[in-house]
């Protein structure tokens, strides 16, 4: 359970930095995340898990890493546009997809509770997408959230096909060429805005770099711990309620009634999504 909880706390922390993020030089900032990611990552690479000629980790890891980076543009965008608590839920909503993955790829059948739980997050979509009475309350930017999903969904669809697909000794070469290759991705936008790295880019690079690794470490230690359908819908949960709690504490952000009708909706739709 204490791996569970700090994976729930490295989560939070890293959509709290994200919001503090205030720099001209954005790509510059993901650059050293990644980086970041990666050296942690090598260093708790076993030597087992050090390359054996099978070019799955690395392939996958290639095309995670570039859906991990789009994922963290669309996420931080979104935290500036619709809020950390919003931007946080439609993350965790992303389950959605490796659902509907393993679906259609590997012939899993969905249970009445995960149905449910579907059926209750298209419903959160559409109600915290709808005017609020007042009139001084603008329309919330649905697409900004909408691409956190989907991107988020589409990454860790890419761990659920290496876990259907690789050896479990790769795990920790799989994480680091996830890492690897997304800031190998970053340098392409970071070279064209012809932008040099400066010292708050690396201090927030890093900021958000250490959570960032730290959530994923952390989580795939609590799955080693506890069943999934405690692991999952906890975490998910969990980093709701507490992203919820420091946004209102730190920036005093506030949801309207239908948002959090919604936010409840899209709670009981992860736990349904988990069982």
């Amino acid at each position: 359970m204490l791996f569970l909880l700090l994976a729930i706390l490295s989560s939070s922390v890293l959509a709290i930095v994200l919001k503090y993020l205030s720099t001209d030089n954005t790509y510059g900032v993901y650059f050293v995340n990644y980086c970041t990611c990666a050296l942690l990552a090598f260093l708790f690479l076993e030597p087992k898990s050090l390359w054996n000629g099978d070019f799955l980790p690395l392939g996958l890891g290639a095309v995670s890493g570039a859906l991990y980076l789009a994922a963290l543009i669309a996420y931080g965008y979104s935290i500036r546009k619709s809020g950390a608590v919003l931007s946080s839920v439609f993350s965790r909503l992303g389950v959605l997809v490796p659902i509907l993955l393993s679906v259609c790829l590997f012939g899993e059948q969905p249970s009445l509770f995960q149905m449910g739980g579907l059926a209750l997050a298209l419903l959160a979509i559409v109600v915290i997408n709808l005017k609020s009475g007042t009139k001084s309350q603008a329309k919330l930017p649905i697409v900004p959230l909408l691409l956190v999903l989907l991107l988020n969904g589409s990454s860790d669809s890419m761990s659920k096909i290496f876990a259907q697909t690789g050896s479990r000794t790769d795990d920790g070469l799989f994480l680091f060429c996830i890492f690897a290759s997304a800031g190998l991705f970053t340098l392409f936008p970071l070279f064209r805005s012809h932008k040099r790295l400066e010292k708050k880019d690396w201090l927030f690079g890093i900021a958000v770099g250490v959570p960032n690794f730290m959530s994923a470490r952390f989580l795939l230690a609590a799955l080693t711990e506890l069943p999934a359908f405690v692991a999952y819908p906890t975490y998910s949960v969990g980093a709701i309620v507490v992203i919820s709690l420091f946004s209102f504490l730190l920036f005093r952000e506030k949801l309207s009634k239908l948002q959090l009708a919604g936010v409840g909706i899209i709670l009981a739709a992860l736990v349904l999504l988990n069982l």
